[in-house]
């Protein structure tokens, strides 16, 4: 035993690059799948506990006056554990820049969406001069428990102490009006008790505690029926949650990344290790035949090739599986938690981590055992010689023109090729792979700055979006479009259905614009029929409509149900809805539906204080937020090419080792031969070129049925366009047949130090 383990360790020094290899397969793929999901397994979890800790409502029922009866009606349901009522108002704060600040009035205790206490008291429904408030507002106003604080609306004015610091499960994602990213000096929420109030209270919201999950569908059409239309608005799901659905909407994205890619860096990996694990193990032929002869049974000898498998993928998988979550992860959560609020981050273990670290030790034992049982079932005398070289006949290639025109170079590599299809085989998968993660990394990046420019530049050609005062006059109105040579316009959220299909979107009511352009899927600019209701490509895709169907639609927070016919489409990145004109709007809404302007566009930069105008937002603001949203993905993007190209290192390197170890031999012949240096690196050079061309070519309808399956699954609510700039795509191109040429360099320089004699008397 004692010997085994010396010659084990001398194995390990002769071949430590191989055997380094082996080691950091294991390690790359593991390490790749495990960092990568172990930030949205971390997130996922985290989320899930916070919201089952905190009891997050099942729905919010919205609506007006909802008196103790209709309380008890909600309550008496058959799918209600429990519900409450609170009043909501979006307030102002007492300080600089009228930050916005949503205060809930809550009737008794808090059993449903109960806060996370941060600092302070838990919620006392008896304390009359006690407010909670935002974790996030708190730390940018630099507030703190025994402050006070003041919130004005319709009016009144509510001057509380801070009793506590918290974060709310409802809250995990909240913006001011007309940003994408929350500025949390600007934003926030508050509770307080009812019995705190010293006006009258109107509650105008029912949270719902579920039995089990609830059917938003026929949840809403009980209730409907319960409360009828004059007291109940719309019931909001835990879904369409806005902070609930956003953040779910990242998860999802950042999924779409780590579902795919660490898995084809996990098959490359496995399939590498396979390669190398098995050719190791045949370059040990001679020695266990010798082995045998020297009396070693076969259990013994198995056992000793299968822990160079075991230690190593194992040693390998297990680092990998270690510090993936805890490294990775981290990276991601400054730009994750500058948009979200949750009460903490940290990265999480799921059982797939340990089934890929266990498939890479398994499949590495695997390989070697029935490596090692090929050779060991057979005869001392026959295992201890080297393995004849496979006989090869002469095919259909060598009977055409083309091979008598093909010169040296091109039939030898052909015929290594042909005898060592494995070899061959895996070296076109190698880069095929690892052209395919670089391309689809960049084809990422650059579809994302692509839709960045499709909205922000074409679709949106003002500088400064004015949001208005829902009580502006016409005189303020009219003043504001003047001054600003501005256009007027109206955006509403709404929900639309189709055959059952329901959707949140985006309503834009507008005449003429030369400041909002809607463009068609080739981004062709297209006029919007004045008669006629356009929706989005998008939208129609998830509904199932087609131009000339009908689409029901409603304003959220009136109940009305509007039928209209479909007449076009257009399509944009974000914002999936329908566009109709103001004559249009008003035909269907009837009596029910008013068109009232609520933005208006120009191309002003600089825009004063005008009176009825709520806040402004610029193109570079906007800007400025979609790269912050974008900033997580971006980052996983890199992260995503540093891998490729790590991987496509170690992958070609040792490959690129093994065929040389394998060919030994035969350029050795080719020294005795005549062959100077020189023509022998172009010989390598050429196979090593062909295997990369075809490689990359295949890489390419790869990577965009990659990206297809990526994009497509960003959610019903954007549209990604696959592209890849030509920038870009050069940058793949010399990647992946950079890498390739460096490491046959690295091995031609070999070829002065192979030893002829020693390579020659190898089989004898």
């Amino acid at each position: 035993m004692k010997m085994l383990v010396k010659k084990m360790l001398r194995d390990l020094s002769d071949h430590k690059i191989q055997f380094v290899s082996i080691f950091l397969m294991a390690f790359l793929g593991v390490f790749a799948f495990t960092g990568i999901n172990g930030e949205v397994v971390g997130i996922t979890d985290v989320s899930t506990h916070y919201y089952e800790d905190t009891n997050l409502a099942d729905g919010w029922i919205y609506g007006e006056n909802f008196d103790k009866d209709t309380l008890k009606d909600i309550k008496n349901m058959e799918e209600v554990k429990n519900a409450h009522r609170e009043m909501v108002v979006d307030t102002v704060a007492n300080y600089s820049s009228d930050p916005d600040i949503t205060l809930h009035i809550l009737e008794g205790k808090q059993e449903i969406s109960k806060f996370h206490l941060f600092k302070g008291k838990d919620f006392n429904p008896n304390d009359k001069e006690g407010i909670w408030i935002d974790k996030r507002f708190a730390d940018a106003r630099d507030l703190d428990i025994g402050d006070k604080i003041s919130l004005k609306f319709d009016g009144k004015t509510v001057s509380k102490t801070i009793r506590g610091i918290i974060y709310s499960p409802e809250y995990v994602y909240y913006i001011q009006e007309g940003s994408m990213i929350p500025d949390f000096s600007q934003v926030g929420y508050a509770f307080m008790p009812s019995k705190g109030a010293d006006f009258d209270i109107e509650y105008n919201r029912i949270t719902i505690d579920g039995k089990k999950e609830l059917d938003a569908k026929e949840f809403s059409s009980e209730v409907s029926e319960l409360l009828g239309q004059y007291t109940y608005a719309q019931f909001v799901p835990r879904e369409d949650n806005v902070g609930v659905s956003t953040l779910q909407d990242e998860i999802d994205q950042h999924n779409m990344f780590s579902g795919i890619f660490p898995i084809i860096f996990v098959m490359v990996a496995l399939l590498t290790l396979l390669t190398t694990m098995s050719r190791v193990i045949s370059s040990q032929r001679t020695q266990i035949g010798t082995l045998k002869a020297m009396g070693y049974d076969n259990t013994t000898i198995i056992l000793h090739y299968l822990s160079y498998g075991f230690f190593l993928s194992f040693a390998g998988s297990l680092l990998g599986l270690i510090i993936g979550p805890l490294t990775l992860p981290y990276l991601f959560y400054p730009s994750m938690s500058a948009m979200y609020s949750l009460p903490y981050w940290g990265p999480a273990w799921n059982l797939s981590f340990f089934l890929v670290a266990a498939l890479m030790v398994i499949i590495s034992v695997l390989v070697t055992f029935i490596s090692v049982k090929t050779i060991n079932d057979e005869n001392p005398a026959d295992s201890i010689k080297p393995k004849v070289p496979k006989a090869v006949s002469s095919g259909i290639m060598e009977r055409t023109k083309i091979w008598k025109k093909m010169g040296f170079n091109g039939r030898w590599n052909y015929r290594d090729a042909k005898r060592n299809k494995v070899r061959a085989i895996m070296s076109i998968f190698g880069v095929f792979a690892c052209a395919l993660l670089i391309m689809s990394a960049f084809g990422m990046y650059d579809s994302m700055n692509d839709v960045q420019d499709w909205q922000y530049n074409q679709i949106y050609n003002y500088n400064s979006k004015l949001y208005l005062d829902e009580n502006i006059t016409d005189a303020q109105l009219s003043t504001v479009v003047k001054d600003t040579n501005g256009e007027e316009m109206m955006e509403q959220a709404i929900e639309v259905k189709y055959r059952g299909n329901k959707h949140t979107a985006s309503m834009t009511v507008y005449n003429d614009s030369e400041l909002f352009r809607p463009t068609d899927i080739n981004r062709n600019y297209i006029e919007i029929d004045p008669d006629g209701v356009a929706i989005s490509d998008r939208l129609a895709e998830v509904l199932g409509l087609k131009v000339g169907d009908k689409v029901r639609w409603h304003l959220v927070g009136n109940p009305k149900w509007i039928d209209s016919e479909i007449t076009q489409t257009y399509s944009t990145p974000f914002g999936q809805g329908i566009i109709m004109s103001e004559k249009t709007y008003e035909k269907y809404g009837g009596d029910d539906y008013n068109y009232s302007t609520n933005v208006v566009l120009t191309e002003d930069k600089d825009i004063k204080n005008y009176t009825g105008v709520t806040s402004v937002s610029t193109r570079e603001d906007i800007v400025k937020g979609w790269e912050d949203m974008t900033e997580a993905m971006n980052l996983m993007v890199y992260v995503l090419i540093i891998f490729a190209v790590i991987l496509a290192v170690v992958v070609l390197y040792n490959l690129g080792l093994l065929s040389f170890t394998e060919i030994q031999r035969e350029i050795a012949t080719l020294k005795v031969l005549g062959f100077n240096t020189k023509s022998l690196r172009r010989l390598l050079l050429t196979q090593n070129l062909w295997f990369s061309t075809i490689g990359f070519i295949l890489a390419i309808p790869g990577a965009y049925i990659l990206m297809e399956a990526m994009m497509g699954s960003t959610g019903a609510d954007y549209y990604f366009p696959i592209n890849i700039y030509p920038l870009n795509f050069i940058i793949s191109l010399i990647m992946t047949f950079g890498l390739s040429i460096l490491v046959n360099l690295l091995f031609s320089r070999k070829i002065k130090k192979v030893n002829m004699v020693e390579s020659l008397k190898s089989n004898e």
